[in-house]
């Protein structure tokens, strides 16, 4: 006889896992080999409480046993099955040795395991501030001084006091020890100063790194430094600083997105306190003085004098949870609980949350849910916090009415031995699994999943292959170092560690200093002191951790999805993150060294992208993808449909060319009326399908069409005439009655939100002689509407108005008779506008900017190998949190602007979408950083409102997985540049799916400057036949479209080049020659037919 069930299949169980409370499961068993008409089958299920319930199992067919279980209450089900033969032989079917879920394995005895039923009662309201951040965890008193630290922690220890003796650490760098007494007890708490002041003037470090909640250890009143031994629960440590410091600190905090969690330790106090009082350092007589104190049933005495502490630890007595002296001060209207919760903080951790009672705890959670519904109540819980037994007594953590969740230490250990090669990839998947099953969904999402805490060594120490402590004085704690090798080891651990950590079920917990690889062994070695930003010259594992966070906010199902995990081998584990939706994506990694892997999983989509290589993973015969993984790789395999936010080009090809280098017939810069009508045609002559030209906004006194005075009007020196003629223009216009044409009045309406603006900046400057704005008078520093009737300026708002109307006029036709002939227009944005500009002038408030309208914060690039000293745009950077709060309105209407302009629009620097490269005004690049952009939700509202986005991602540079997240979740088209790519393309050119082909760009070398300098060792004529032939592979190629500029159709050099980046000077002027683009019609005409991309509207 053969028995099957599988706890984790939905033909045994259903639902899986956790179940609310009121749920009836399904439980199934299938037999095989056996007459089936004479074996008896029953369900043995067992509750804490309630102990043992026998059910029959009723036979349904086909060999299947099947009964229903009702689950009415939040509680923890244990069950089996015993099937019983004709001849009263019994089996019984339970889960795997040392599991509690999985494969049922048949037992002679009914002592087999368990499988576990988790159900829990359902909680309304989530702390999803919580749940979808990411936490940090800050030591306090090694984490920041602020400048009067001394004066306050001198004036606290200075003070006569009995007890442990208490030291001011001067030297911030100084690596922490213990001095201990003879019978190993402390017998000096070193203090190094830090402060709740030193944690608020970090915040916007914090706030930059992504973090969204912030968990302190202790901060109140305390003998030690690490404070689990409260003198006062109701002050603030004074060596911290103030009641007054904490709530400015939550405050602060606040107004950057960030929470406050609070360690409380409310199993113990410590003997050097209010309550206990045992050196009388406090006034009044504490519970240490004998029976007649009014604390001495706070505390839990034995009948000669003795007490109990924790652990044995005499300076940490146990408080009497039961004592209504304790609920009072715990629990109370005005207790612990709701009095730091009123003064900012918005959960609570409970430390040894083994020691509290499940009825406190649950007290606990409601006090918290009374003050703050989205509050939260983590416990201090090292193993499955599931099913944890405690002093022989089952606790009910997770059942709803206690914790939300827990410190999740099974993911440490598990992520930890993985990498360290201790667990097998399938053991780390089946651990996976059994918190998959066994954690109740919301549990497992606010589970807090720590590398490193104040009670473990330092996790870069760890994956470098520490030592072995007990080998180690305690002194060397603090001060033992990897090598440089053991260094590097740990880094690539490190990627491994962190991916796991932001892309796992669960809140990713960052210990303080972990981002910097501090190092450290146990206590005191994991609680050295933060280092100054300045002092940090190794940023190899703060980039790790940006990337992995950036990764896990471009992905929301990494937040929100579930996890299924499977082995691919011992070493490669995978598993899967699905949301709703049905979107999906699997993190693969290799915990070997020396080893690469490849690995084939379940192709889950239309399309697959590895945002880690950035490759385009084709599907496979079977149904599968396959992704290389090197030693201690790993790949994030983002599974999607190939039609997204996206609308695709159709297939064929294009020129690219700015208005003002079109030929004209003067040698003048080309423009709108009949030198773009000629180009058209000479466009539809070629067969091109597509004509893309740079941005049209006004430019800036170097001509770049990249900064200008607005981001919204169309550039007046595109209009055809001199200014002398559109002078005259106007004055005719107005005395004809211009202004009041319905035409006009229309245009004027429908733009006013930028329109308006822009005239009354424009009327502005030219009445202030072209002076910066930030020289302008008072009256004209903000926008305000009145100044278009302002005696000095309405004449010119006026002009401008028209100047505008004219512009929208003119381009119009344009684009029409560019339609006409079947050509389609691919415009460009630029990310960022000038702080000279109506932009940033009328709305302050989205830019950043100091009280006097100035940059506080300027674009601009890292220094790399191409600019050692990095790039410095000066642009002012986007308020995003503020956009993103009115819903990206400004945003929506430039976007809108685009599409009313171009049929297709380029976003420029796409990555800074995701990530934007931001520099303190006055500062160097260096001083810059990475800060998060507005992701897909920008997008999101407008594909919502418009439908599909013709928009083309400029996706060159710094790409990172979370920019390719963002690439792969919009799908727009990115840009695919020859002279871009890692291999020899004359051998062949092999452009990457989904994206559009250009020989060169704009910013770039033209095609025979490129071939010239890198193949042709400065032989014009060979490069010359070199880029013929690259030209020609790129229009035979498979990229659904191909942009080429016209200097590489006109086989020009490198002094025909538009823009040299990061050169303001000489750029912007190259001017065709009507001659040569007549020659070089039909030879681009027959290159296109052959190719197969002539446009249809061209044969």
């Amino acid at each position: 006889m053969k028995l099957r069930h599988n706890s984790r299949s939905c033909d045994c169980r259903a639902p899986f896992g956790a179940v609310r409370a009121g749920t009836t499961v399904r439980l199934a068993v299938h037999v095989e080999d056996a007459d089936f008409a004479s074996i008896r089958l029953s369900l043995r299920t067992w509750v804490d409480g309630r102990g043992e319930r026998i059910d029959d199992m009723p036979a349904v067919g086909n060999g299947t046993f099947e009964v229903s279980l009702a689950c009415p209450e939040p509680e923890i089900v244990w069950y089996l099955f015993i099937a019983r033969a004709a001849d009263g032989t019994a089996t019984y079917l339970g889960a795997p040795t040392g599991r509690t879920g999985g494969e049922g394995v048949a037992y002679a005895s009914i002592d087999a395991p368990s499988f576990q039923i988790t159900v829990f009662q359902h909680r309304a309201i989530r702390p999803t501030w919580y749940e979808h951040g990411i936490v940090y965890q800050i030591f306090p008193d090694r984490y920041r001084r602020d400048a009067g630290w001394r004066e306050r922690t001198a004036a606290v220890l200075d003070r006569p006091r009995a007890g442990i003796a208490r030291r001011l650490v001067e030297d911030w760098n100084e690596p922490p020890s213990y001095r201990r007494a003879n019978d190993g007890s402390i017998a000096c708490w070193d203090f190094y100063g830090g402060s709740l002041k030193g944690i608020e003037d970090d915040l916007q470090r914090l706030a930059e790194l992504g973090v969204s909640a912030i968990y302190l250890n202790p901060i109140f009143e305390a003998a030690s430094n690490h404070r689990y031994d409260t003198a006062d629960y109701l002050s603030i440590d004074p060596i911290l600083g103030t009641e007054k410091d904490f709530r400015h600190l939550c405050a602060a905090a606040r107004e950057r997105g960030i929470s406050i969690i609070l360690d409380g330790v409310f199993n113990h106090t410590g003997d050097d306190s209010i309550y206990f009082n045992r050196y009388g350092n406090y006034p009044g007589a504490g519970a240490w003085s004998g029976p007649e104190s009014p604390w001495r049933d706070a505390y839990k005495f034995d009948d000669d004098g003795g007490y109990r502490c924790w652990w044995g630890v005499k300076n940490m007595p146990d408080l009497n949870q039961d004592s209504p002296l304790v609920r009072e001060l715990i629990l109370g209207a005005d207790g612990v609980v709701r009095h730091w919760l009123r003064a900012g903080a918005r959960g609570w951790r409970l430390d040894v949350a083994d020691e509290l009672s499940d009825g406190f705890i649950a007290d606990i959670k409601r006090a918290v849910m009374e003050e703050r519904p989205d509050g939260l109540v983590l416990g201090e819980v090292w193993e499955d916090a599931s099913n944890k037994s405690s002093y022989g007594k089952l606790r009910r953590y997770l059942l709803g009415q206690e914790l939300d969740s827990a410190m999740n230490y099974p993911f440490r250990s598990m992520v930890i031995d993985y990498l360290l090669g201790v667990r097998s990839a399938r053991d780390t998947a089946e651990t996976i699994e059994s918190l998959r099953e066994n954690y109740p969904p919301e549990a497992l999402a606010c589970a807090l999943n720590l590398l490193g805490s104040h009670d473990k060594p330092r996790i870069a120490s760890v994956l470098g292959g520490g030592p072995d402590e007990s080998q180690l004085p305690e002194s060397e704690r603090g001060t033992w170092r990897l090598d440089p090798h053991a260094m590097g080891l740990a880094k690539g651990r490190f990627w491994l560690a962190s991916l796991m950590q932001m892309t796992f079920p669960g809140v990713p917990s960052i210990y303080y200093g972990d981002e910097y690889g501090l190092e450290g062994l146990s206590d005191p070695g994991n609680r050295r002191t933060l280092p100054d930003e300045r002092d940090v010259f190794d940023h190899d594992m703060l980039t790790i951790v940006r990337n992995a966070a950036a990764l896990r906010r471009a992905l929301p199902l990494m937040v929100t999805g579930d996890i299924s995990a499977e082995a691919r081998s011992d070493d490669v584990l995978s598993y899967t993150r699905r949301d709703a939706s049905g979107l999906s994506a699997t993190v693969i990694l290799n915990s070997d060294c020396a080893s690469q892997h490849a690995v084939s999983i379940p192709m889950l989509g239309q399309a697959a992208s590895d945002l880690i290589s950035g490759r385009e993973l084709g599907r496979n015969e079977d149904g599968t993808v396959t992704v290389e993984l090197a030693p201690l790789g790993s790949a994030v395999v983002h599974f999607h449909d190939r039609r997204r936010m996206q609308k695709p080009l159709a297939p064929g090809a294009g020129i690219m060319c700015h208005l003002t280098s079109m030929p004209t017939e003067d040698g003048r810069a080309g423009r709108l009326g009949a030198a773009a009508r000629r180009f058209i045609d000479r466009l539809h002559a070629m067969g091109a399908r597509y004509w893309q030209v740079l941005p049209v906004n006004p430019t800036d006194g170097f001509n770049s069409p990249y900064a200008g005075p607005s981001a919204f009007a169309g550039s007046s020196a595109l209009l055809p005439g001199t200014a002398g003629e559109i002078e005259r223009d106007f004055e005719s216009w107005r005395d004809t009655g211009g202004e009041h044409d319905a035409a006009f009045l229309e245009f004027a309406q429908t733009q006013a939100a930028w329109l308006a603006p822009y005239c009354a900046f424009m009327a502005i400057k030219r009445h202030m002689g072209g002076a910066s704005r930030h020289e302008w008078p008072a009256r004209f520093k903000r926008y305000d509407p009145s100044l278009l009737d302002d005696g000095d300026l309405a004449r010119e708002a006026r002009f401008q108005a028209y100047l505008q109307f004219c512009f929208e006029t003119a381009w119009g036709e344009m684009s029409a008779y560019a339609h006409e002939r079947g050509i389609e227009i691919i415009g460009d944005i630029p990310m960022y506008v000038s702080d000279e500009s109506a932009d940033v002038w009328s709305a302050p408030e989205l830019f950043n900017l100091d009280d006097d309208g100035r940059p506080t914060e300027v674009a601009g690039a890292p220094p790399d190998d191409f600019a050692p000293d990095g790039q410095l745009w000066g642009n002012p950077t986007f308020r995003w949190d503020r956009m993103r709060h009115d819903g990206f309105t400004w945003w929506l209407a430039r976007l809108r602007r685009a599409q009313r302009l171009y049929d297709h629009v380029r976003l420029d620097h796409f990555l800074g979408y995701h990530s934007y490269f931001s520099i303190p005004a006055g500062g160097a690049c260096s001083a810059g950083r990475w800060l998060p952009g507005p992701g897909a939700d920008l997008f999101q509202l407008a594909y919502d409102a418009w439908g599909p986005l013709p928009f083309i991602a400029e996706d060159l540079g710094y790409l990172t997985p979370g920019v390719r997240a963002l690439c792969a979740t919009c799908g727009f088209p990115g840009m695919d540049v020859m002279q871009f790519e890692d291999y020899d393309v004359r051998a062949g050119f092999y452009p990457q799916a989904g994206k559009i082909c250009y020989t060169s760009t704009h910013d770039t070398s033209t095609l025979i400057g490129f071939c010239e300098r890198s193949y042709a060792n400065g032989d014009r004529e060979q490069a010359r036949r070199i880029a013929e032939a690259l030209l020609g592979a790129a229009l035979h190629s498979d990229a659904d479209v191909v942009i080429t500029p016209l200097q590489d159709i006109l086989e020009l050099d490198d002094q025909a080049r538009m823009n040299v980046p990061g050169v303001a000077e000489g750029n912007w002027t190259w001017r065709a020659r009507e001659a040569d683009v007549i020659d070089a019609v039909p030879r681009i005409r027959e290159m296109l037919e052959r190719s197969g991309r002539i446009s249809a509207a061209s044969r």
